[in-house]
């Protein structure tokens, strides 16, 4: 009996550290504070020890050693960068102005005019100092708490291609994002949802977090992000009923288009699907020829799951079934003409003109053209046709709609195998 409560209790807690953690999907979120980021610096640098607890007391003399500590901090906390120096909607993540100041940005820009526009010399670990030191002396308070260090792209990357790898996603579809092409299919809404909820730039309580795409686009400073438009926008889709993923996606298309670095989550997930390829020995040239007749492409398999797929998913709008047109029998009789010349296009395929495409008929039902050209080395024959009837032709079949793989064709609302779930497209509004 006691064991089977100790089994129970055990049970109970196993549970709620589940249900504690179940939205805990941090991927490859990093939330770092300022003085982390100074005892990581201090390993890396190997600075003494006893340094670190003049640092941990906010004391940074001028120093060599403690200047290329910030620098250090600063390239750790993305809000330094070797090329373009400061990264200002990152440093004020770690900076709270005093409240009732309204001249802390104007002394901070006439600081760094002065302190960092004076530095002659390419030295990055005096530029990154003085920068640090005018935030810290003119725009408020060091923000002890952690806060969002956004990915470089580089680690972007990989977490797009992590999602493109777990969501097994087709190699068909795989091309198409490789070259840019990003279908609004069920699978592309999947990997934007992934991708956001990966780098932390989406959570389920709280959906899109705006503040962090404004310190994703570091070299941007694009305050359109924080506007009161853009929130509306996302609370409004957010409101709308639909799944996550969809409202990822429909985020992402009517609300953040234009808005910060152009086209950046459709770039990383581009080469990431370049890298997927690659590592399956799929690397393909990028371009791909157009045939002239659209021929049954051969069957493929999915990227994982090997499921058998049908046409590319990037000619959805462009192959079709012809259409059948349907002519009378002609009568045929056997004609001898002159011999072919040198330049006659033998190769040519057989050709049957339908009646009453040519409307000069001579006497007798003959059409005066054309002449049918058959096979090398057989004899060419001309076609006599009555008169023609009017004979409707048939309605052109349903529009052929080619699938690129077994996740995407299902019906509306219902489930299918693989392993997404039904897609929930957002309702318009009025």
């Amino acid at each position: 009996m006691m064991s089977r409560l100790v089994f129970s209790c055990a049970l109970v807690l196993v549970l709620g550290a589940l249900a504690a953690h179940a939205n805990d999907t941090k991927g490859v979120v990093v939330e770092k504070s300022f003085l982390q980021s100074v005892q990581d610096c201090v390993e890396y640098l190997r600075i003494p020890k006893l340094r670190l607890v003049q640092y941990l007391a906010y004391e940074f003399p001028p120093d060599e050693e403690t200047k290329c500590l910030i620098y250090c901090v600063g390239t750790d906390l993305r809000w330094w960068n070797e090329t373009c120096g400061l990264q200002f909607p990152a440093i004020v993540n770690f900076f709270q102005p005093v409240l009732g100041d309204r001249q802390y940005e104007k002394r901070t820009k006439e600081c760094l005019e002065r302190r960092v526009g004076a530095i002659r010399s390419p030295n990055s670990c005096c530029q990154a100092y003085e920068t640090f030191q005018c935030y810290l002396r003119e725009f408020g308070n060091l923000v002890t708490c952690p806060q969002y260090v956004p990915p470089t792209k580089l680690q972007a990357t990989q977490a797009a291609l992590d999602c493109l790898t777990m969501l097994r996603v087709p190699v068909d579809l795989l091309r198409c994002y490789s070259r840019g092409e990003l279908p609004d299919v069920p699978e592309t809404r999947y990997v934007y949802h992934c991708f956001d909820l990966r780098t932390g730039l989406y959570t389920p309580e709280t959906g899109l977090q705006l503040s962090r795409f404004y310190v994703r686009d570091l070299a941007i400073d694009d305050l359109r992000y924080l506007s009161k438009e853009t929130k509306n926008c996302r609370d409004r889709i957010r409101q709308s009923g639909c799944n996550a993923c969809s409202e990822v996606y429909q985020t992402h298309q009517e609300c953040l288009a234009g808005l910060g670095e152009e086209g950046y989550t459709a770039s990383v997930i581009s080469e990431a699907a370049k890298i997927a390829l690659a590592n399956l020995g799929c690397s393909e040239p990028v371009v791909e020829p157009v045939p002239v007749v659209v021929v049954p492409e051969p069957v493929g398999y999915s990227y994982a799951s090997y499921q058998p797929m049908a046409e590319h998913p990037c000619k959805v709008c462009t192959a079709q079934k012809p259409v059948p047109v349907l002519a009378p029998s002609p009568q045929v009789v056997n004609y001898n003409p002159p011999p072919r010349s040198q330049c006659s296009c033998e190769a040519e395929p057989n050709v049957v003109a339908p009646a009453g495409l040519y409307p000069s008929v001579t006497a007798g039902g003959m059409k005066s053209y054309p002449f049918v050209k058959d096979q090398p080395g057989h004899q060419s024959k001309l076609h006599y046709y009555t008169t023609p009837e009017v004979t409707p032709r048939p309605s052109p079949p349903a529009a052929f709609k080619p699938t690129f793989s077994a996740f995407s064709v299902r019906p509306f609302g219902q489930r299918a195998h693989g392993p997404y779930p039904t897609p929930g497209y957002c309702k318009s509004k009025s």
